[in-house]
């Protein structure tokens, strides 16, 4: 006799025997023998032993089932109770165990569902990918995991997910059911507003590309008045240019027919007055030549003397400047050059100084006048124009090169001559245009 010692579950055979041979030393001084004389005590004793020894294991053993069952017990309420359904398949797919979890998303009572097979609760048109996934399981004995819906009375699909491993007899596997209702719900709503983010960004693609066309057309629009309003201007400055040759002409005219006659209109009174006549002429032809040159497009960069550029710029606008009562102050040092566009510059030139007289125009400022500098200082060519208005408001100084910022009028303003004359010079000569205030005025400074 004696136990497994392998298996731990009862002492060796000498310590059985130990404690047996003790436990009957104490019994044996309250114990009448009632043995036969002729029952060798040998023998006797041997079956005591063996009794004592029987007591013991039987003692052992129902300590080791209290312990399976208390651990069966543990082991049965987390299979049954565990979040996830757990069921045991054999290789054609019948349930051989559930739990109740693994019931309640089936549907079914457990002691319903041993012995069926679990194809027949997956939605009909994935059991044949499910009975695929089932043979991949038991051939690869590894891991694998899917996802299916299951077969419901009710309308509401259930999505679960499957982790399977077939045994070590490889007869049966263990699966698990996880639901991913939640998951697939949240997936659908996320692909749902994914789909609505699609739509709307390809809606505001088309509202935003609609406003930029607007925009730009607007901007052209803008770009198109300011145009018209610098020939504007330059009409009102060729009308200042052509006045006082016009009245001399009309007067020359007029002297012809009154002189005509008379002693005094001989031939050389004849010729003088025709040549008067066509030096105004040409004088007028010149103006409209020049005027004509401003608004030609420069068609590549070229190097320019930038204080003959100032003398034609101010030439197309002191006559009508002069009506204004706004003199034209120009400091020349040295000879500065560029390399760039001779006619933006001009218009640079033109913006800036048309906005200095509307300053002066605007504050009513007795002895106007605006300075216009030009000095080379290195390789940079700088021109600057001061007015004498009093200066630009500090609340607005940060907006001056915005587009459509402007303080005037809306009849009288764009708000983008600044701005485009700023990026003439930064972008397409690569220059600096910035202002200041100085003491009595505003102080713009071209570097290029």
């Amino acid at each position: 006799m004696g136990i497994d010692k392998e298996k731990g579950l009862l002492t060796d055979a000498d310590e059985l025997r130990r404690q047996a041979e003790e436990r009957l030393l104490l019994k044996a001084e309250e114990r009448h023998s009632s043995w036969s004389e002729e029952a060798p005590p040998r023998l006797i004793h041997e079956l005591e032993v063996q009794r004592v020894e029987l007591e013991i294991q039987n003692a052992e053993f129902r300590q080791t089932r209290d312990g399976l069952e208390t651990a069966l017990e543990k082991y049965t309420d987390l299979y049954d109770f565990a979040p996830v359904g757990y069921l045991t398949l054999d290789r054609r797919g019948t349930i051989a165990a559930v739990n109740l979890t693994g019931a309640g998303l089936l549907g079914k009572e457990r002691s319903r569902l041993i012995g069926r097979r679990f194809g027949l609760f997956v939605e009909e048109t994935e059991r044949l990918a499910f009975s695929n996934f089932l043979d991949t399981v038991f051939a690869s004995r590894g891991k694998e995991v899917c996802e299916i819906s299951l077969a419901s009375e009710k309308d509401n699909q259930l999505y679960v997910q499957i982790e399977a491993m077939a045994d070590a007899s490889g007869k049966e596997c263990r699966i698990a059911l996880i639901d991913i209702n939640e998951r697939r719900r949240a997936e659908d709503a996320l692909t749902e507003k994914r789909r609505e983010l699609e739509e709307l960004n390809i809606s505001l693609e088309a509202r935003i590309a609609r406003a930029v066309d607007e925009l730009r057309q607007k901007d052209q629009m803008l770009v198109l008045q300011d145009r018209l309003a610098v020939m504007g201007e330059m009409i009102n400055n060729i009308a200042h240019q052509w006045r006082q040759p016009l009245n001399t002409l009309g007067l020359l005219i007029q002297q012809l027919p009154l002189f005509y006659g008379s002693p005094e209109f001989s031939r050389e009174f004849l010729e003088k007055n025709t040549t008067q006549v066509m030096q105004l002429v040409q004088h007028m032809s010149r103006t409209i030549d020049s005027f004509r040159n401003f608004f030609r497009s420069d068609k590549q960069a070229v190097t320019f003397d930038v204080n003959r550029v100032i003398a034609q710029t101010v030439l197309l606008i002191e006559k009508s400047f002069a009506d204004q009562q706004i003199g034209i102050v120009l400091q020349a040092e040295g000879d500065p050059m560029v390399s760039g566009y001779p006619n933006e510059y001009a218009q640079v030139l033109l913006n800036i100084l048309m906005n200095a007289r509307d300053a002066l125009v605007a504050h009513k400022v007795a002895d106007a006048r605006i300075c216009v500098h030009s000095f080379a200082k290195g390789d940079t060519a700088i021109v600057t124009i001061t007015d004498y208005a009093g200066g630009i408001a500090n609340e607005i100084m940060d907006r001056i090169f915005e587009p459509y910022f402007t303080t005037k009028g809306p009849d009288k303003g764009t708000g983008i001559g600044l701005f485009m004359s700023k990026t003439i010079i930064e972008k397409n000569m690569g220059g600096r245009l910035t202002v200041r205030n100085t003491g009595s005025g505003a102080e713009f400074r071209i570097e290029v």
